[in-house]
């Protein structure tokens, strides 16, 4: 203790010392003079950004409170600095003061003092969705951020930059109050719903979006590093299926396949998982086994002519903005002239190859589906809905009826829930090895309740085992909390 009152009077000494010559400047000297002609020393405490709410009008950046000490050199001040800091910090900030300027230090909780003046002011430590809305993970803060105000202190100086003495300093708040901003899709809410429901998700995203207009409701990216994986385009696998289904009831082609395990095209054969034998199976029978040689025979049946439209129809391979001036790529879909190519249209038949999608696109293919065939792109803008029909209302009910079959008969048990979950499996091949080992992206791609759709979920696994096992579970303890909002 009177080691640390040796060091305290040494820094009051030193402080003193500079204020006590700088009064007898002013008062022996005349050389200071109170006039309409003094300048003014001003303290930035902070700068306000703009404010992104959700669709409910909750704040989501915004929304955390931090404290700034703003500290004058003079005795009263010095006195209150063990209230606020150590020691240690005590003697910089001494140091600091004597050169005969107020400063700012952050600080963690707010302290009742008399002469150090603390101001709470706003930032976003706080944020949902950090992924799709901070501006260092390349989110939304990045197209809209825009000063609105500013909260500062204003000191008055002589004429040679000599804070007065006594001089508590004005506030000068310009707006910083302003609730000005703009509202988004995002549902506070059920975001973190999502947030809570991927803690098990180790690396991969989940899109929760509203079915009728692909708005987004909620966007979790998991993963230690700034990759936002809701918005990266992966091998997509099996969900691709749904789309080949989507082309073949269009045009009226459901034909029985005999599925022995394997099919040869040309020179290259084809595999089920596992070397399953499906055996004879239609259309819905085939989804719901995920029978990659059926969609193989399916994709040489309808032809790329057929299936390039489609994919276009639904946006594949396009750019779509997803607020005013952010744009993103869905992910890439091969030209048809690359699908002229038995083997690369045998692989586009079940959702490999030359293909690559994002969750939050995909999440907009499985509301077309949902709403009865109109498809709109992945948008976080709360005003934006523009509708394309691109299938018919009776090839999306009984593509709903198909989904539904994969979770009563088929590979997406594990996603059941109150009778309500349809949906789609992946275990999607990567092209990329660790260890020797391939990497899988796995997918459960579907929407919910089943009798009147109203939320589309989409959840992925980077580096997963099945999407049966990682997103089914994911996809039912979503749907059971937001049966309870």
């Amino acid at each position: 203790m009177n080691k640390r009152f040796i060091t305290l009077a040494c820094a009051f000494s030193v402080i003193f010392t500079g204020i006590a010559g700088r009064c007898a400047y002013i008062a022996l000297g005349n050389a200071y003079q109170i006039s309409d002609s003094y300048n003014s020393y001003t303290l930035n405490i902070d700068t306000r950004y703009t404010n992104i709410y959700d669709r409910r009008g909750v704040n989501i950046n915004n929304n955390a409170k931090k404290y700034t000490a703003v500290i004058r050199p003079n005795e009263k001040c010095l006195k209150e600095l063990e209230k606020l800091f150590n020691e240690e910090e005590t003697a910089e900030i001494t140091a600091e003061l004597s050169q005969g300027y107020p400063i700012l230090r952050e600080i963690n909780n707010k302290v009742n003092t008399k002469n150090i003046r603390i101001f709470e002011k706003v930032t976003d430590g706080n944020v949902i969705a950090k992924h799709l809305i901070k501006k260092e993970y390349g989110g939304l803060e990045q197209y809209v951020r825009e000063e609105i105000g500013t909260l500062s202190v204003n000191y008055s100086v002589d004429a040679v930059g000599r804070l007065l003495s006594g001089d508590e300093g004005t506030v000068v708040n310009d707006n910083y109050d302003s609730n000005d901003g703009i509202i988004i899709s995002i549902d506070s809410n059920i975001q973190r719903i999502a947030e809570n429901c991927a803690k098990s998700l180790p690396k991969g995203a989940v899109v929760i979006m509203d079915s009728d207009s692909s708005q987004i409701l909620a966007s979790v990216s998991k993963g230690n590093d700034y990759v936002n994986r809701a918005l990266s385009p992966y091998a997509v696998g099996s969900v691709f299926k749904l789309v080949v289904c989507a082309c073949a009831l269009e045009n009226n082609i459901n034909p029985i396949y005999n599925c022995t395990s394997k099919i040869k095209v040309s020179d290259t054969e084809f595999h089920c998982q596992n070397n399953h034998k499906h055996g004879l199976q239609d259309i819905k029978q085939a989804l719901a086994n995920s029978c990659n040689c059926y969609f193989v025979n399916l994709a040489l049946k309808l032809g790329s002519e057929k299936l390039v439209k489609t994919a276009n129809d639904f946006g594949f391979g396009k750019t779509f903005e997803l607020y005013n001036k952010w744009f993103v790529k869905s992910g890439i879909f091969p030209e048809k002239s690359k699908l002229n190519s038995t083997g690369q249209l045998s692989l586009i038949g079940f959702g490999q190859g030359m293909l690559t999608d994002s969750p939050v696109h995909f999440a907009s293919v499985v509301s077309c589906i949902a709403n009865g065939g109109n498809y709109s792109a992945p948008t976080i803008d709360i005003n934006d809905v523009k509708n394309n029909k691109i299938i018919s209302q009776a090839t999306a009910e009984k593509l709903r009826e198909y989904m539904r079959y994969v979770v009563t008969d088929g590979t997406g048990a594990n996603a059941e829930y109150n009778n309500q979950s349809a949906g789609k499996t992946a275990t999607a091949q990567s092209g990329i090895y660790n260890n020797g080992t391939e990497v899988l992206n796995t997918w459960f791609a579907g929407f919910y309740p089943y009798s009147n759709p109203k939320y589309t979920i989409v959840i992925m696994r980077e580096g997963g085992d099945s999407g049966a096992g990682d997103c089914c579970p994911i996809f039912r303890a979503i749907v059971e909390k937001l049966d309870n909002i």
